[in-house]
């Protein structure tokens, strides 16, 4: 590897602390363990901290993070109108940042103006509201060309960024995926990498195709592991 290949990487190692978006999103978790999980999380410099829309009137007065939610979560299938009650609720419970799954049963339909008519209102809502919005696609259920085309509807539709993966689906992130969503949008929109990112040249790697955000429930090895990579 050159010095400059090096030194490149060295820039996505350093980079991928500050792009995490730290989430804890387990069902069989207690409140202590959420509020152990903000404390671990504080003594590093993520991007975000992300729980489940019942954790936030516990954790939002306690993090100097800004608190996303997630809506519509892990399969999408709620109705528009109870996504948008979903963001109302996490909303006054003081998020800042909602990653909503999409309803993908359109989507293998080819009913394109239905999920359209869906990622409108949630983003619509959501800027209203104050918060910016990932709009989750689930590449894991999705076919190339279906990846290419909601990627471009999603960016049409003024969302802030296209999320991968939940991390319930059938894989996680592929590097491909990434890949796909950029050369199928103009740069409008940003990309959030979710989904069995577990290591930091994992979490380099995503950035360096063209990923913004990470999305991991390991940011604290991650941070770690990229930590002792930039001291050697």
């Amino acid at each position: 590897m050159s010095s400059m290949d090096l030194n490149t990487l060295i820039g996505y190692v350093k980079a991928v602390e500050g792009s995490i978006d730290q989430t804890m999103l387990k069902v069989n978790a207690s409140e202590r363990e959420y509020l152990e999980f903000i404390e671990r999380s504080e003594k590093y410099s993520f991007r975000a901290v992300v729980v489940p829309q019942v954790i936030l009137p516990l954790v939002t007065p306690l993090t100097k993070y800004r608190v996303g939610t997630v809506i519509g979560f892990p399969n999408g299938y709620s109705p528009v109108d109870i996504k948008l009650r979903e963001i109302d609720y996490a909303a006054t419970c003081g998020a800042r940042e909602v990653d909503v799954v999409l309803n993908l049963i359109p989507i293998k339909s080819g009913k394109w103006s239905e999920v359209s008519r869906e990622v409108s209102e949630l983003v619509k809502r959501s800027h209203e509201l104050g918060l910016i919005i990932k709009i989750i696609i689930e590449t894991s259920g999705l076919t190339h060309e279906e990846v290419r085309s909601v990627s471009k509807l999603v960016e049409l539709s003024g969302a802030d960024f296209i999320k991968t993966n939940t991390g319930f689906g059938s894989r996680g992130v592929l590097p491909s995926d990434i890949l796909t969503i950029k050369s199928a949008t103009s740069g409008k929109i940003k990309i959030k990498a979710s989904g069995g990112i577990r290591t930091a040249i994992d979490a380099a790697l995503m950035l360096y195709l063209g990923a913004h955000v990470i999305g991991t429930s390991y940011g604290v090895e991650i941070a770690e592991e990229a930590r002792k990579m930039l001291a050697t």
